[in-house]
């Protein structure tokens, strides 16, 4: 039987590993050299992660990929870590976004469909006033099919689907979700699964959440999952906004392929293998330029993600090129 993904006793580490985007060394060496998390152990010495670990990770992540440095977050709490998240989005302090309005949901979960109308009469739900979003359900479906056809018609701003009603090929599923919704987020919400399904699940853009959870640490969830986007995406877009300025489009090929096989297999006078090594990245950063030219796009955020990752890989294959063209000159190679 396949390894389920929930344990009573909290995350395995390969799990939390999944579930953050970190790697397993990252996380011990975030444990080990910076106190980030405190996980138990079992009997035999393995760490178990609580739902408050993998969280409070997720947000550290965040912030380290805003290029916060991990001495600096690891001390903070979970709200503190919040603040800072906020402030790098360009949000006000207190408050996350949407806290008024709500969320848009396109939701396919029968449990938390219940919960959600034995919650509608609650007025902190419904007004907001913890601070965290409203939960508006725009289309609440019974089925697959009718989730797709639904948030196709309406703006929600993400969608909720359980795990089992993704049909018998669940990656065909949420692929499906994925293009109804036009690019937003897709969270599956899972009891039991198999690590191997959740992973690739994962590496296809699906949030995943375990159920089930509380109508509150849901929207605290959603509310912490908006404003990392907000925060990368400004991030993102400060260092977009630096790369043109300074370099604008992607410059030619200084090499073409043929100057390239020569060079990987040129031996320099003083035997450096530095033209060797520069013309194997210079050619696997072509590769990949053309790879992204050419990658297909679900939609038009994914087409415009892939003309970035071509530019900005073009540029970075200028600047080896460069490198490259600098050491045959020193080592006397003509290329």
């Amino acid at each position: 039987m396949a390894e389920a993904c929930r344990a009573p006793e909290g995350y395995p580490i390969g799990t939390v590993s999944m579930l953050t985007g970190l790697d397993v060394h990252t996380i011990r060496a975030w444990e080990r050299r910076h106190g980030a998390v405190a996980p138990s152990r079992t009997g035999g010495g393995t760490r178990r992660y609580r739902d408050a670990d993998v969280t409070r990770l997720q947000l550290m992540k965040a912030l380290t990929d805003c290029g916060e440095p991990i001495r600096l977050v690891a001390g903070l709490d979970d709200e503190e870590l919040r603040a800072r998240l906020q402030r790098l989005a360009g949000l006000a302090a207190g408050p996350g976004p949407d806290t008024r309005q709500g969320v848009r949901i396109g939701l396919l979960e029968p449990r938390l469909s219940h919960q959600l109308r034995a919650g509608a009469g609650d007025t902190e739900l419904r007004r907001g006033h913890d601070g965290l979003p409203l939960l508006r359900v725009d289309v609440d479906a019974e089925a697959l099919p009718e989730l797709l056809e639904g948030a196709a018609r309406h703006e929600v701003d993400v969608l909720l689907v359980g795990l089992p009603l993704l049909g018998d090929d669940p990656l065909a599923g949420f692929d499906a979700c994925r293009r109804a919704g036009g690019g937003r987020p897709v969270f599956v919400l899972y009891t039991f699964a198999s690590r191997g399904l959740l992973e690739r699940l994962s590496r296809r853009g699906a949030r995943l959440v375990r159920a089930p959870i509380r109508l509150d640490a849901l929207r605290r969830l959603l509310r912490d999952a908006e404003v990392i986007t907000r925060a990368r995406r400004k991030h993102l877009a400060e260092a977009e906004a630096v790369v043109v300025r300074t370099t604008g489009s992607a410059p030619e090929r200084l090499l073409d392929d043929e100057h390239l096989a020569r060079l990987a297999e040129t031996v320099s006078n003083v035997e450096c293998e530095c033209p060797n090594h520069l013309s194997s990245i210079v050619s696997g950063l072509v590769a990949f330029e053309e790879y992204s030219k050419s990658c297909e796009s679900l939609d038009a955020a994914d087409a415009t993600l892939h003309a970035e990752l071509a530019r900005v890989s073009g540029h970075a294959r200028a600047l080896v090129e460069r490198l490259l063209l600098r050491v045959c000159e020193h080592d006397g190679i003509v290329v």
